[in-house]
């Protein structure tokens, strides 16, 4: 039987991440038991890849058995601490039910039919995933390409460039359309099928599930930590695991995008609520997730780096020794990420700039605005920013830190679709929605908190008045 491998395979990901995460959490916080569920779950789907990829580098082979053998005694020791701790470490289930009593009835019965909607999706998407065989362009050429191979070797070998794997004869070296993709991916793709003991291409895609379901309790979570009410923050996680365009990345799985997506959001949700309380665990959140974002997907080195400047006009202009760190650490990112690259990398960005392409803001515009991908993401976006700005220290202040990293993003998004090669991705929409998907939840988290703000407002000069 595949359920118990599977089960077993998708919850050591939760009880790696989960139990880990508990113990360095606060315990008074609100809807905390989302909070270490959701970003505990997103921490055990990056950490279990890189130790399969730990283990191979020192010889070990690809078996599920190291792997979990691994994973598991560090949930012991994680199970030992609690139990050390006693009496003082919070339980991970801790039932939160004062903020939904204090809700009106209609807003409790709102709230539950928005949940109950939310399972149901869930269920559905499950089950396309079961029915639903390896599928998409990308998944096949780019990504599962590496996790088939790497699976029936039981180890990493190799992938190079097409020209190398030429002169090579293909001896001892494997080729897909983009070799150097990071392994995060294709390793859970690995992890899934080393679990059932099969190449099966339905069960290995459960973790993008997962990966939704994670991403709406951190979401949830971390707006409640925000200081955003209960309904607010359910019709808000409801609107972003409602996005057509994410639903797709699950029910028709392999791509890296919704990982680096939930990823990304992750971050920039631990780095605000960081910045807001100086709790230790969010801090250290927000720094394990920008840096995993380079582990998903090449487009998360950029997305890594735009904390730099939000850390800069946050911490930095307080602290020079933090000022100091953090460039350093920016210089020293980038020889990493230099280093890892070709060297001529610095020459192959050149060439693919171009003059500016009015067809890609024309496709960016229709994929955002038009088409029905992300909902009404961009009008809300828009609507939530102009009345934020009637809130007197809305971006300079209390959304600094998350809003600059945003804006950076934004930027860069822009440049890579109007002024690269890159446009005809986003003329032709083949590229551009699939990019947006990055953005899309770390855009609706700003946008819900400002939408929190403006009601909150509002119903205090009512009550003034």
């Amino acid at each position: 039987m595949d359920i118990v491998p599977t089960t077993l395979a998708l919850l050591l990901p939760l009880l790696l991440g989960g139990l880990w995460l508990n113990l360095g959490m606060p315990a008074p916080l609100p809807a905390r038991t989302a909070l270490v569920l959701g970003n505990g779950t997103l921490i055990g789907l990056l950490l279990i890849p890189q130790f399969m990829w730990g283990l191979d580098l020192v010889g070990v082979p690809l078996s599920f058995v190291a792997t979990g053998l691994l994973t598991f005694t560090l949930i012991i020791v994680a199970i030992a601490l609690h139990l050390a701790r006693g009496t003082r470490a919070p339980a991970m289930l801790t039932p939160d039910p004062s903020a939904f009593a204090s809700m009106p009835t209609s807003h409790q019965m709102l709230f539950i039919v928005l949940l109950c909607l939310l399972v149901l999706r869930c269920i559905t998407l499950g089950l396309e995933v079961l029915w639903r065989p390896l599928f998409p362009w990308d998944a096949t050429m780019h990504w599962a390409t590496k996790a088939k191979v790497w699976f029936e070797f039981r180890s990493m070998v190799p992938f190079v460039e097409n020209d190398v794997w030429v002169s090579l004869g293909g001896e001892n070296v494997f080729t897909d359309r983009h070799p150097d993709y990071p392994h995060t991916v294709p390793l859970l793709q690995v992890w899934m099928n080393l679990a059932i003991g099969r190449w099966d291409e339905s069960l290995m895609n459960l973790p993008w599930l997962l990966c939704l379901v994670a991403m709406g309790c951190a979401f949830y979570g971390q707006l409640r930590v925000a200081g955003a009410s209960a309904l607010i923050a359910m019709g808000f996680t409801y609107m972003l695991l409602s996005m057509p365009l994410i639903n797709i990345h699950v029910a028709l799985a392999g791509y890296a995008d919704l990982f680096l997506g939930a990823t990304y959001c992750a971050a920039l949700m631990a780095f605000h609520n960081w910045l807001t309380t100086r709790c230790r665990a969010q801090g250290l959140l927000a720094a394990f997730f920008a840096i995993s974002c380079m582990l998903v997907k090449g487009e998360g080195i950029p997305w890594a780096f735009t904390f730099i400047p939000a850390l800069l006009l946050t911490v930095g202009k307080q602290y020079k020794s933090v000022k100091l760190a953090i460039l350093a650490s920016l210089g020293a990112l980038l020889l990493l990420v230099l280093a890892s690259k070709n060297p001529a990398v610095i020459a192959q960005f050149l060439r693919t700039v171009t003059e500016f392409h009015a067809d890609g803001l024309t496709g960016t515009l229709q994929a955002v605005f038009l088409h029905d991908n992300l909902h009404l993401l961009g009008y809300v976006i828009m609507a939530a920013i102009a009345l934020g700005l009637t809130i007197p220290g809305t971006f300079t202040k209390t959304y600094l830190g998350i809003s600059v990293a945003l804006a950076c993003a934004v930027g860069m998004f822009l440049f890579l679709f109007l002024f690269t090669v890159f446009g005809a991705g986003a003329s032709s929409f083949t590229g551009v929605a699939r990019l947006c998907i990055q953005l899309a939840p770390g855009l609706l988290f700003l946008g819900a908190m400002l939408c929190n703000d403006i009601l909150v407002r509002a119903r205090m000069n009512r009550r003034q008045s």
